[in-house]
This record gives structure tokens, sequence and C-alpha cells, in this order.
């Protein structure tokens, strides 16, 4: 059973792979406090000589000078230290988004806005979130523990009672940091959940932005972005209200406990007991014992930033889609025998859904608990309103999705122990608008398959009524098709994506609506080519339009995410009349 580790657990893991450059900006933080230890003493030192002993210029240049050559050295290491806790953070930034391209791609997102939008936000956003946790929080928690300690025994010798007051008020700090830190980590994830849920939305908008002009409701949901950004703004500054608290608190406690030094060393001074010399020494380390501890209240926050992005980064890389068998353990797919070429297919696959059930982000869309099967060699409509789960079932088949319960089998064998690339190096898609690219009609047919011979091309085009139309192109096979199949008409490039099809030899072919927009001509030649494209083939055609359902040997109905029925098309059509 696999165990999800919890975000900081696994930020800690994405950190073991840079712990080297992690080291390394420890170790120059290190090296930054012993020279301002250091500095601190040469700064004391020049104070009391000017004070007490009244040295001239001249004889303290050489202690200016180490100052001067000290403060350059702490310089550098705060410079080298955090270029490297940068590229730390970059590298694991790098990595973690290589990791979930490739989950992405076996997940392989129906491209619904709702769905894309906080895929998108937390390739972007959500993970340039762990550069905080990464680069700021680790380091500065191993500083905390490390650097005030070292201030301690450097003061402990010198002033035993100002050593107390920095113990005593040290664990005042870190303790207000978490208290505060656990109010703010739950308006920081409400913030971040926000931002997933805005961008998803937005997208939405975009993409139907035609259709609200058309219909007048442009402005309407302008104002109703413009209400959804003032929500995400006020939760933003309710965050940022926490955030200044905890700095006012972390700040009051380091500089109430640098007073309280202060006060004992003056009196100190007074009585005598104490050297001007360490007594500035002291005084000038007291603030540097704190820095580390109000620095790591502040990378507290990165902490809950890096935090929020785990927890939207995890599911997505732990969802069952997922974890596959490995490759070496799947069984290899074995397609269909072709024979003669194009003379037609043996053993078309029979494909089978049992109890397939499939959500969009776990909970919306999809389909639910579907049972079909498909015969060998069969023509089957998918028909149903827009939003009853027809192309996701489509992707299903396809294994661009997989299925969250229940499983596809294609001639008895499960799809998700085959071989993925197998089994869609045997299927064709063909959707509402085939893309064409912007190059010659013969290298789009043959994008799949460039040893075909001229005749068997010719052929082919032949069998879907394309030979007359690309014959009177200008250089035939030869002419350059624009954007997107510019050049020729809609059902032509319909016919020509069947004919792809045809060439390439799929065993499975899914159309998505082969017919809609075409004039009553177009409809009956495609048609017409669809027939004989399907013999040979098991084919699955999502459509509502009668003449081609009528092409079927039977037609599933979708509604709501369930089959309702499956019926054969006269009955089907009988229902609708």
């Amino acid at each position: 059973m696999l165990i999800t580790p919890s975000p900081e657990a696994w930020l800690r893991q994405q950190a073991d792979s840079v712990k080297g450059r992690i080291l390394a900006v420890i170790l120059f933080a290190i090296a930054g406090c012993l020279l301002i230890i250091l500095q601190a003493r040469l700064l004391a030192t020049v104070c009391q000589r000017v004070v007490t002993e009244g040295m001239g210029l001249s004889p303290l240049l050489p202690l200016l000078s180490y100052i001067g050559v000290v403060a350059m050295l702490r310089g550098l290491a705060t410079c080298l230290g955090e270029f490297t806790a940068v590229k730390a953070a970059a590298q694991v930034r790098q990595q973690v988004r290589n990791i979930l391209y490739q989950r992405i791609l076996l997940i392989r997102p129906a491209g619904m806005a709702g769905e894309i939008g906080p895929l998108t936000e937390v390739v972007t956003a959500g993970v340039e979130g762990l550069e905080s946790y990464i680069a700021r929080f680790l380091p500065q928690m191993v500083l905390a523990g490390l650097l005030p300690l070292a201030v301690l025994l450097v003061v402990l010798p010198s002033e035993w009672r100002s050593s107390l007051v920095l113990i005593f008020s040290a664990p005042f700090i870190p303790l207000l940091m978490i208290l505060i830190g656990k109010g703010s980590e739950a308006l920081n994830r409400r913030q971040f959940n926000r931002l997933s849920r805005l961008a998803g939305y937005f997208i939405d908008v975009i993409t139907g932005l035609p259709d609200l002009k058309i219909f007048g409701a442009a402005k309407k949901e302008a104002e109703l972005i413009a209400q959804v950004s003032e929500q995400y703004r006020s939760g933003t500054m309710s965050i940022l209200r926490v955030a200044f608290l905890s700095a006012f608190t972390l700040e009051f406690f380091s500089t109430a406990g640098t007073a309280v030094v202060a006060v004992i060393i003056g009196f100190r001074l007074l009585e005598g007991n104490l050297s001007l010399l360490d007594g500035l020494f002291v005084l000038m380390l007291a603030p540097e014992f704190y820095l580390p501890l109000r620095s790591l209240g502040q990378a507290y926050h990165s902490r809950m930033n890096g935090i929020a992005a785990a927890e939207r980064i995890i599911p997505l890389l732990e969802r069952n889609t997922l974890f596959q068998s490995p490759p070496e353990k799947k069984k290899a797919f074995k397609p269909p025998l072709i024979k003669g070429g194009l003379d037609g297919f043996a053993d078309p696959p029979e494909i089978i859904c049992e109890s397939v059930t499939f959500r969009y982000g776990g909970q919306r869309g999809g389909v639910q608990d579907i049972t079909l099967f498909l015969p060998s060699g069969s023509m089957t409509a998918l028909a149903g309103s827009s939003g009853s789960g027809k192309s996701t079932l489509a992707r299903l088949i396809l294994g661009l999705s997989i299925p969250e319960q229940g499983r596809i089998t294609i001639n008895g064998a499960d799809l998700a122990e085959l071989d993925l690339k197998g089994w869609q190096a045997q299927v064709a898609w063909i959707p509402q608008q085939p893309f064409f690219f912007s190059a010659t009609i013969r290298e789009n047919l043959l994008l799949v398959r460039s040893d075909i011979r001229e005749e068997t091309i010719l052929k082919v085009l032949d069998t879907f009524g394309l030979s007359r139309v690309i014959g009177a192109l200008p250089k035939g096979l030869e002419f350059r098709l624009g954007n997107n199949g510019a050049g020729l008409s809609g059902g032509e490039l319909r016919r020509l994506a069947l004919a792809r099809v045809f060439l390439r030899n799929s065993s499975v072919v899914v159309l998505d609506e082969p017919t809609a927009g075409l004039d009553a001509a177009n409809e009956q030649l495609t048609l017409d080519a669809l027939k004989r494209f399907s013999e040979g083939r098991t084919v699955l055609v999502i459509s509502h339009r009668e003449a081609t359902i009528k092409c079927c040997q039977q037609v599933a109905v979708m509604v709501a995410g369930h089959l309702e029925r499956v019926v054969i098309p006269s009955v089907y059509l009988g229902e609708l009349a």
C-alpha cells in the first residue's frame, strides 16, 4: 500500500537532491557569523582605544583596514550563500516541473478549462512557491540553532548576566512564531486554493468570451471577475496583516532583549566592573544573536507558502492514474494482424468497458459506472446532450485518460496492463475539426507512414471521393495547405482525415461529429466514405445526426455521465420522432 508523505516530508525529500548546495549555504552563513563576531571585536577594540586611550587615526589604520577586509569577506559570504540557495531552489523547481510534466502526460487532461486552469497554476505559481522553502526556510532553520549558540559561547565569558537575558528571551521568538504561524497557515492554504479556483474561472471566461459577447453578458462577467479579484485581494491583505503582526512581535522581543542587555552593560560600566571593550563587544553581538531567530520567523511564512504549494502538487503526483505497472512488467500489446495492406483488417479488437468511472478533479463531470460492449468490427454511435460524458468515454477508450474505477478490456486484456504506446499506435482519433499542418497534402497524409507507395495513396483518395478534388488543385498532392487546412472545404478536410487514418491502418477509430456543420452533399460524401472506411475496424462515432446514426449497428445513449441504454439505430431514432 502506497503511503502518501506529508507536505513537509515531501518537501524535505525534494531537498535531499540539493543537500550539498544547502550545506554550502549553511557553511557560508556560519562563516558570515564568525566574521560578524570578529568584526564586532575589532570595532569594540577601535572604540576602546579612541575613547579610553585617546589614540589618533594613524595608529588605528591597521585595525580599520582589518575591519574593511572582514566586512568585504562577510558580504562575499552572504552573496555566495544567496547565490547557492537560489541555485538549489532552481534545481528543485526544475526537477519538480519535469516530474509534473511527465505526470500530466500520463494523466492527459481533457483540455477542459476548469481542469487546465488549476493544473497551470500548480505548474507555475505552485512550483515557484517551493523556492522560498528550499532557499530560505531550510537553511535558516539550521542557522537558528547554530548561530545563537556560537554568539552565546563568545558572550558568556565576557558578561554572563547578559547571556542569561539572551537565553531566557530567545525561546519567546520561535514560540510566538509558531503560535501566529498556525493561524496564518490556514489563511495561506485557503488563499492558495482560491488562487487555483480563480485561475480555472479566468480561463473559463476567456474560453467563452465570444459567446459572452454574442449574448451581451461580457460586462456582467467582467463585474464578476472584479468581485472575485476583490475577494482575492482581501484575502491577501488578511495574510499580510498576520505577517506584519508576526514581524512586529518578533521585532518587539528582540528589541526588548537588546535593550535589557544594554541596561545591564550600562550599569556594569558605571560600577566599573566591566571593561568598555567587553561591554561594547557584547552590546554589538546582542542584535546578531536575535537576527537568525528573527530571520527564521520571517522564513516561517516561506515554509507556509512551500507547504501550501506541496499540498497541491502531491495529489497530482499521487493520483491513481499515475501508478501504473512499470513498463517492463506490462504485457506487450499485440495488434490485430493486417492482411494485404488495404484489403482489410483481420480480427479488429473487441472493446468492453466494465463499470468504468472517471471524474475530473475527482468530484465533477466525467462518467460513472459505464458498462459498454463494442463488438469486434462494429460501428457504435455515442449519443447524448452536451456534457453527458461522450468525449470523456472516448478519451478513456483511446487511453488518453485512465479510469478511477472499473476497467476497459481489449480482446479480454485490461488496457491498464497493456503497453499504452502500443495500444495508441493502433487507434486513431478524428475530432470535429481535424488538424492539418501547413504542409503539402502528401506530407499531411504520410505523417505516420512515409513508406506508402503513390498508387496506394491514389487508391485511398479515390475510395474517399477525393481524387477529382485533389487532381483539380495546382500540383495535386504537392499542393500546400494553409493553417488548419486552408485550401480545402470542411467536408473535404474530414474525408482527407479519414483517408489519413485509413493509410495508417488503425484498427480502432473514434470520430467526433464527423458530419457536423456540413451541407447535405458533403455529408453524404463523408458518410459514404465512412461506411467504406469502417470495414474491418472497430469504430466509435460521437454524433447526434440522424444520417450518421443510421450507419451504425448500435447506439449508446449517455445522460449526465451515465449510460442510459444501448439500442439499435431504428429504435433510438423512433424515440426521437
